[in-house]
């Protein structure tokens, strides 16, 4: 068990110091993301702490809660990566046209 709680730590280590040294991230999506990973290493250091939170919401066990959780957040995060694939569709296409246009013109 130690082990893995390890191996856990370590990777959410490594993955939280990439996204915090990014420039891309704007500082309120950073502390949002700083407070989401001090709740997993508590959640890892004391799983015990899990089960309580989840028995406050009506779940069984602490790692229910976090199995509905991690659903609900890659829903999330799949419609905000559509939105902003969208978005970025929409931009290539007015980028394209123009282009298309002033070569429509030089011709």
């Amino acid at each position: 068990m130690i082990v893995i709680k390890v191996i856990l730590l370590l990777i959410l280590s490594i993955v939280f110091v990439l996204f915090s040294f990014s420039q891309r991230h704007k500082y309120a999506q950073k502390i949002f993301v700083f407070v989401g990973y001090f709740i997993l290493f508590v959640f890892i250091l004391k799983p015990e702490w899990s089960d309580n939170v989840a028995k406050i919401f009506g779940i069984q066990t602490g790692a229910s809660l976090i199995v509905y959780l991690s659903i609900a957040l890659l829903s999330l995060i799949s419609i905000i990566l559509y939105v902003h694939l969208k978005n970025q569709n929409r931009a290539i296409t007015k980028i394209v046209r123009e282009m298309g246009l002033k070569d429509a013109k030089k011709c």
